[in-house]
């Protein structure tokens, strides 16, 4: 079942373009932080800084979820309802247990291409950006793959999420 395909658009396209830019910030915050800080530390210790920061922020924006997701679906219902499918231009499918989104926009990708970034730095910041949805599905107890990812040269994004079983 695709939900994308089949309802209105939650938020207008004017919003969804505000929304974006904002978005488009965030990314720029990622990519001079990482570059500011590699002058002076080693690149690893700036990568593992990030993403340790990264699933922080995952962690907290968890905690603060209104719908407070216990699966795949009510996290994809969450996505939906805040307008987030129409930001990232998603198709969202649904079978049991398990739910999967495909986005083909995103403004952060967009950011690092504006900002002249080399594919290995999109591929990297797009990765570290990555942990705030795993450090999220994780907080909320989902399983969570990431088979594509635009910033590693891919056409869309895909993150499929599952229930995780019960004992």
């Amino acid at each position: 079942m695709s939900i994308h395909g089949q309802r209105e658009r939650v938020i207008s396209e004017e919003t969804a373009a505000k929304m974006r830019e904002c978005m488009k910030d965030r990314g720029l915050y990622l990519a001079l932080l990482m570059r500011s800080f590699s002058k002076i530390l080693p690149k690893d210790q700036v990568e593992k800084a990030a993403r340790e920061a990264i699933c922080e922020y995952g962690r907290y924006k968890g905690s603060k979820d209104k719908l407070q997701p216990t699966t795949a679906e009510d996290w994809v219902d969450g996505h939906v309802a805040r307008g987030m499918a129409d930001v990232f231009e998603s198709s969202i499918s649904i079978e049991k247990n398990c739910c999967k989104q495909e986005m083909t926009k995103c403004a952060l990708l967009d950011a690092w291409r504006e900002l002249g970034c080399t594919p290995e730095e999109i591929d990297l910041y797009c990765d570290v950006a990555m942990e705030l949805d795993r450090s999220r599905a994780d907080y909320h107890g989902l399983e969570w793959e990431i088979p594509l990812r635009m910033g590693k040269g891919d056409s869309h994004c895909c993150v499929v999420l599952k229930n995780k079983k019960r004992d």
